[in-house]
């Protein structure tokens, strides 16, 4: 008996002091310093998530909106319905916003005509609001027409519950009858999910925006001279927060009351692109870096804590049965066991490409760890229907005259 109570008690002891294993092991990182409401970083290839906080959070996104607007923008282009040398004219209405330094830092006139490259421009690198109206209502219509479209472009790519009343992402309440939907104070909300959909389709789709927004500089004609804006991207080479090693050429920053300062970035890293989303970030009002700042944070998060790691060559097989057609790399933080990763089809196009029985699939890691954006498989191709605009008779234009003249 003693010599049994003996083993058990040696048994015990060997069992205390072994080292407790898990089948994966990850250092959790400290997380980045962003004040931000909601935040994330993802790969634009395979759409694997790096660093996610508060996804799901609708939060007023300002002129992030404009990302959903030039790209339906870009897209007639491409498909012929608008020429870089055709010539647009502003209206009275939107000549006079570009007086209002709060809502505009682009002058247009009235009384001149802007090619629409000059437009397109203009909405990017500094932007203007009116630009962008100028070019949806040339695509559209209208810019209702073109707000619906917006919606319906949305939620084809299964954003089901966005709100989007205007094409600029100014409240509203800034805007004068027939330029939103919806009501006086509303304003456009998207989640950060939403705007990583967004941003791959437009960098997959249509990865020659990117010329427009890496430039630091606007050339833009006012009056008799040709007058030079600064990009509003801070983090561009050449601009105030830049920094070598984090190469940003785009995308959009989004400022309003409501929403604060928010800022979509991407960057290329390790022959791949990851996109940064940091949502109405905190500070003091004065402090014009604090987006920017919190962008840096994050990218320098995932390039300290995560590595682009090889995990699979054409040589390998998946499940026994899967080829990959290349090698394959995922973001995983330096302690991850590859050897761990467990993958499924994908029904999107997430992941990475493979083979099976001579077919074309694709793959995602289903324990990755953070897993992929909320991107959903879109079949339907939309056609943009324009919409003829409306004739005011003499009658309407008295009405619209003294309705202006008081608001």
């Amino acid at each position: 008996m003693k010599t049994l109570i003996q083993k058990i008690l040696l048994l015990m002891s060997v069992v205390i002091l072994l080292p407790i294993f898990s089948p994966k092991t990850i250092q959790a990182a400290e997380e980045p310093e962003l004040n931000a409401s909601a935040a994330m970083a993802f790969d634009v290839k395979s759409g694997q998530i790096i660093y996610s906080k508060d996804p799901e959070k609708k939060v007023a996104i300002g002129s992030i909106t404009k990302i959903v607007t030039l790209y339906l923008v870009t897209k007639a282009i491409n498909e012929g319905d608008l020429k870089w040398t055709d010539t647009l004219t502003p209206t009275s209405e939107q000549a006079e916003m570009t007086q209002k330094d709060e809502l505009t830092n682009v002058r247009l006139d009235a009384d001149k005509s802007y090619t629409v490259r000059q437009l397109y421009d203009a909405a990017w690198i500094v932007s203007s609001n009116s630009a962008a109206m100028i070019l949806a209502q040339r695509v559209a219509g209208s810019q209702k027409a073109f707000v619906r479209l917006m919606r319906k472009t949305v939620k084809n790519w299964g954003i089901n519950d966005s709100e989007l009343n205007n094409v600029s992402g100014l409240n509203n309440d800034d805007l004068y009858e027939g330029m939103y939907l919806g009501n006086k104070g509303d304003e456009n909300k998207l989640s950060a999910n939403d705007i990583a959909i967004i941003v791959k389709h437009i960098l997959d789709e249509y990865p020659s925006v990117l010329e427009t927004t890496s430039k630091a500089k606007l050339d833009f004609p006012v009056d008799s001279e040709t007058k030079t804006y600064n990009s509003l991207n801070l983090l561009l080479k050449g601009q105030r927060d830049y920094q070598e090693g984090y190469e940003f050429d785009g995308l959009k920053t989004g400022t309003t009351e409501q929403a604060g300062e928010s800022f979509v970035g991407t960057l290329p890293i390790d022959n791949t692109r990851i996109v940064t989303i940091v949502m109405n970030v905190s500070g003091e009002e004065n402090d014009n870096d604090k987006r920017f700042r919190s962008t840096q944070n994050l990218a320098h998060y995932v390039k300290e804590n995560y590595t682009y790691q090889k995990i699979m060559t054409p040589g390998d097989r998946v499940n026994q049965k899967y080829k990959p057609d290349q090698d394959v790399y995922m973001w995983l933080p330096s302690d991850f066991d590859i050897s761990n990763l467990k993958y499924r089809t994908a029904t999107n196009d997430l992941g990475f490409k493979a083979t099976y029985n001579k077919k074309n699939i694709r793959l995602i890691a289903t324990n990755s760890p953070s897993g992929y954006i909320p991107y959903t498989k879109t079949e339907k191709k939309l056609k943009i229907k324009k919409v003829a605009a409306v004739k005011q008779n003499l009658w309407d234009k008295i009405v619209e005259f003294f309705s202006n003249l008081f608001k």
